[in-house]
């Protein structure tokens, strides 16, 4: 009996989904944008400082990449969204403001 080959049908959909699906080895960082001091008082777990008027420059010295998907947390967002606008500026894509 001569043997069936199988064919896999995918979607643009599913095809697109994966290319865009962040990848395996990107890391998941949380930085908290307050000054020290703030942070010194409370932060979120496992979450690093890097206040927000200094991120461009001190990002890569942390050695978060480009790729990494990145989230910001500052007390009312404002610092957060400057932040934000700063990371994507330089290159990175993964960056969301942690409510």
């Amino acid at each position: 009996m001569p043997r069936r080959k199988h064919l896999l049908t995918l979607s643009a959909a599913l095809l697109v989904g994966a290319l865009l699906m962040p990848s395996a080895n990107a890391a998941n960082i949380t930085i908290d944008v307050r000054t020290p001091e703030e942070f010194q008082i409370g932060h979120p777990d496992g979450a690093i400082n890097i206040p927000h008027n200094q991120i461009a420059s001190k990002i890569a010295s942390q050695g978060v990449s480009k790729s990494d998907t990145i989230k910001l947390y500052s007390r009312g967002g404002a610092r957060a969204d400057q932040a934000k606008a700063a990371l994507e500026a330089a290159g990175y894509t993964n960056v969301s403001v942690q409510q």
